[in-house]
């Protein structure tokens, strides 16, 4: 029984990472003005400092793979959300954006991104049936997070000023150690693969310096496994998640400055990004009885869920009441949380249980391109246009568009996986 008691230990630290690493983004929003102002700086300032946290916990992925041959993922799991807690404790005692943007940089993002990464590889090592079931509920995580962080945060910076409020959160952040302490790792049922050298230990020895570092640095290749970016099915796995991101991204930036072009008072428009959460929280999930149980593949479920979020970006020009911005924005965080878990699944249908740390890493770290084309290419239309209506067409065009090494890979039906 995959839900036993590690199961479910692995899956509340998966949705408790989630949920931590949703309050850390949704809270900087809410903070932003209050912090532009105590640090007597620009808006765009403190909007660089989140950008460099997001950026850093996409590259700090690339040190999960040496870590991975050298510590228990238990281990690094309890170490790195320490260190992350003790990043977001040093927030509020900042005195000045530079020290916001080192404890962001170089304590706080590296290790989400490590964190992020593992947390998926030791759920595909454990659920071999139920692992659409078990991402899903991790994923619906970010759902809570935007859902509940935002008014929570608003009331501790009313209640205790931004220091009080970052310090409570960074408090919040220490139930992801307590979450990592219980979680017991299942071992990979494979046996590495062992390189001739080994066999020539003598040989080795008598090596000069020169001779060593060289194998030192071919180990580094083989660890950080660049050969992945070669593989059509690693391109096949990250233009599916480059679709949703670039898509979700644009969204969370755009929607509510969209709609306030529109007419429609902030009030409304933040109010109705609540019906978005809703159904990312019931789009985690959406997929995975008819998944886990066979009945549907995970690759027509993608195709499926791209469409639906495409079409509600596509309609968007004719759209203008309250009642269906509120059902257009629901099918957006529906199919959005069933795409993001979607992937989870390809990824390790596709790859091996020896490479599953490679493809979730590489898959990460490349994910920088997406969030800046949606910072830039909506806004640019906009400027252009002077409406945003083009720009949503736009958006919602990506999803399908990068549908095609998929279905390229169905019909060759050479890739295994699909």
């Amino acid at each position: 029984m995959e839900f036993d008691t590690d199961g479910y230990f692995l899956v509340l630290f998966s949705f408790t990472c989630n949920l931590m690493w949703g309050c850390v983004t949704k809270s900087l929003g809410v903070l932003l003005p209050t912090l532009t102002d105590q640090f007597t700086t620009h808006t765009w300032v403190i909007g660089i400092i989140a950008s460099v946290l997001t950026i850093t916990s996409y590259l700090g992925g690339l040190l999960t793979m040496p870590l991975d041959e050298r510590f228990s993922c238990r281990r690094l799991l309890i170490v790195t959300s320490a260190v992350e807690s003790i990043g977001l404790l040093l927030f509020p005692l900042a005195r000045s954006t530079i020290h916001v943007a080192l404890a962001f940089a170089v304590l706080v993002g590296p290790n989400v991104g490590i964190i992020m990464v593992f947390n998926r590889v030791v759920l595909g090592r454990h659920f071999r049936e139920r692992f659409t079931l078990a991402c899903g509920i991790g994923h619906a995580g970010q759902a809570v997070a935007l859902l509940a962080f935002a008014p929570m945060t608003q009331l501790f910076l009313d209640t205790y000023g931004w220091r009080g409020a970052a310090l409570l959160l960074a408090g919040i952040s220490m139930h992801q150690i307590a979450s990592a302490a219980v979680v017991r790792v299942t071992k990979a049922q494979y046996e590495p693969l062992t390189d001739s050298s080994d066999n020539h230990q003598d040989d080795i020895d008598k090596e000069g310096c020169r001779s060593r570092g060289k194998k030192s640095i071919l180990h580094l290749v083989k660890a950080v496994d660049l050969g992945i970016l070669l593989e059509f099915k690693f391109w096949i796995v990250f233009m599916g998640r480059f679709g949703v991101s670039f898509t979700f991204n644009a969204w969370v930036l755009y929607y509510v400055p969209h709609l306030e072009a529109k007419g429609f008072p902030p009030q409304v428009a933040a109010a109705l990004c609540s019906a978005a959460a809703v159904g990312y929280f019931l789009g985690s999930i959406m997929w995975a009885p008819l998944i886990d149980r066979g009945i549907m593949k995970c690759s027509t479920a993608i195709i499926i869920s791209s469409l639906f979020l495409s079409l509600s970006f596509v309609v968007d020009p004719w759209v203008n009441d309250i009642a269906s911005y509120a059902v257009a924005t629901f099918i957006c965080g529906l199919f959005t949380a069933a795409l993001y878990t979607l992937q989870d699944v390809l990824t390790r249908d596709m790859f091996e249980m020896d490479r599953l740390v490679s493809a979730f890493v590489w898959g990460r770290v490349l994910l920088f391109a997406p969030g800046i084309l949606a910072g830039f290419l909506p806004g640019w239309i906009y400027e252009a246009r002077g409406s945003y209506d083009l720009a949503f067409i736009v958006i919602g065009l990506v999803p399908t568009l990068c549908l095609l090494p998929l279905i390229i890979g169905l019909l060759r039906k050479t890739t295994n996986g699909l």
